[in-house]
């Protein structure tokens, strides 16, 4: 993203949010020491380490419920779809509105 910004000449200061829904993955991200127990890939975890001691990047933690990219990965309750598709401000073009 921040290659992107750069591209389209738009400042962007502030750390991009990472959201995830795993806290022991947040955890790993940020603490060295945990990641000896783990089997993750070596090399992403250096990558987003680097970048949050950069500064460029912050976790946030995020229930998996409140997850927008799950409507676009997963099957979902058509209940938790729709509340998920208002969040994004979509609507159904094919809603009958006479």
């Amino acid at each position: 993203m921040k290659i992107i910004f750069d591209d389209l000449k738009v400042k962007y200061e502030a750390p991009m949010e990472l959201v995830c829904d795993n806290k022991c993955a947040i955890s790993i991200a940020h603490n060295p020491v945990q990641h000896d127990r783990t089997k993750h890939v070596e090399i992403d975890r250096h990558f987003i380490k680097e970048k949050l001691d950069n500064g460029l990047i912050a976790t946030k933690y995020i229930p998996s419920r409140l997850q927008l990219a799950d409507m676009f990965t997963k099957g979902l309750p058509i209940e938790h779809l729709k509340d998920l598709t208002c969040k994004l401000g979509m609507i159904d073009i094919h809603v009958n509105t006479t």
